[in-house]
């Protein structure tokens, strides 16, 4: 699944780990990898994301390595089992 970058600026390293937080709350999977199709490295960070073909005016949280969260410019494919979570849901 091809997912885009929603946020134009970085994000601070604090701020992509309350993400993360927020994505593993909602997730009731141990998907503990990036989530970029090919990586193999731990998840550090959740980056907010549209799905232009799903719902392009919904932000969703992917988690991914540091290393994709930080090369992370326009699109990524994301493996199709790591879950995407909807940023509208409530803590």
């Amino acid at each position: 699944m091809i997912v885009t970058n929603a946020f134009n600026q970085n994000l601070t390293d604090e701020s992509k780990q309350h993400w993360l937080s927020y994505w593993k709350h909602f997730t009731d999977e141990p998907y503990s990898y990036c989530a970029e199709q090919n990586c193999t490295q731990q998840q550090q960070h959740g980056v907010l994301v549209t799905q232009p073909k799903l719902s392009p005016h919904t932000l969703f949280v992917v988690p991914l390595c540091e290393g994709h969260s930080n090369s992370f410019v326009s699109q990524l494919e994301i493996d199709d089992s790591a879950r995407i979570v909807p940023t509208e849901l409530s803590l």
